[in-house]
């Protein structure tokens, strides 16, 4: 069983990077084999919306970066994780370039029939006076991507703190704990 999981934070050992960790913990006690990409460590150009790939109807886009060989990696995989942490209600930059280079790919081809995990992080020091929506939001995102491209959405694990979350174990357990049950859920379907 191939897991995939993409991290979208450009903070390599922030709280993204550290709730995605424990998750890949969990999936690979559970026997998973999982690669962690780092998209800041990625050289992704952004979309320009200049069809030449008539939407996605060819398979390739004009830019030759480092989404190809991203892609090529999905497209092997059985399953993917998306970890971002979320920035004025949105998912990071890292992860919005990567979603918006998915119009140059027949995306169906790449995604279809896998599972689909989201984990979002966010800095709420407001959260008993007005808590935001923001992991709401991205998770309604990642919902349509995965409707879209044909990907079965089960879950997203979401961790509001107000410093690090390595002063919260409970959030780091309950990682470990989807991450192991999300590599047998995968692995059931297969």
């Amino acid at each position: 069983m191939k897991i995939l999981a993409l991290q979208g934070s450009p903070r390599l050992r922030g709280n993204t990077a550290i709730l995605l960790s424990q998750f890949v913990n969990g999936a690979r006690a559970a026997g998973s084999d999982v690669e962690v990409i780092n998209l800041q460590e990625q050289s992704i150009h952004p979309c320009d919306a200049c069809d030449m790939c008539e939407c996605g109807e060819r398979d390739f886009c004009v830019y030759n970066d480092s989404m190809r060989e991203v892609m090529k990696k999905i497209k092997e995989a059985d399953a993917l994780v998306f970890a971002t942490p979320v920035w004025w209600t949105g998912a990071s930059t890292l992860t919005k370039i990567f979603l918006d280079r998915l119009y140059g790919y027949k995306t169906r081809k790449y995604f279809e029939g896998k599972g689909v995990f989201l984990i979002t992080t966010y800095f709420d020091n407001h959260a008993h006076e007005q808590p935001l929506p923001g992991a709401d939001i991205v998770g309604y995102v990642f919902q349509s991507v995965s409707d879209f491209t044909g990907m079965e959405f089960l879950g997203h694990l979401r961790s509001a703190v107000t410093g690090t979350v390595l002063e919260n174990t409970s959030i780091l357990d309950k990682a470990f704990t989807e991450g192991k049950k999300f590599a047998k859920v995968i692995t059931a379907a297969k």
